[in-house]
């Protein structure tokens, strides 16, 4: 049966403080090669557990329809949902828009120093 509270939450210090205690409890008195078995098989268990939990991610991602490449092409020609699809424009092609803001902003700064001049 699973808990809600597992793992639990603990200190990240104290973690990884329990990982270092077990991995020291594992090397015991054992040889290189069982050390190395041992080692291997519990990295075997982490990339399962890895492995699982990103196809998991994935499946999620795309059922939220949040599973993006802001990298693709066509992100970077407005197909992505941090671009404005209507335009079709991405991000780096709007430099008027950013223009059009800089001068109202010069024009505010200049409206307040009007203002505290007076």
């Amino acid at each position: 049966m699973r808990e809600d509270n597992f793992p639990p939450n603990t200190n990240p210090h104290i973690f990884t403080l329990i990982a270092v205690a077990v991995g020291y409890a594992c090397v015991g008195d054992y040889n290189a090669n069982e050390q190395n078995s041992i080692g291997n098989w519990l990295i075997m268990v982490g990339q399962y557990v890895l492995t699982h939990a990103a196809q998991q991610q994935l499946i999620e991602s795309r059922i939220e329809k949040s599973n993006i490449n802001i990298n693709s092409k066509k992100a970077k020609t407005g197909g992505s949902v941090y671009t404005d699809n209507n335009q079709n424009k991405s991000n780096q092609n709007q430099r008027s828009e950013v223009d059009m803001l800089l001068d109202a902003i010069k024009k505010i700064e200049n409206e307040l120093k009007k203002y505290q001049d007076n």
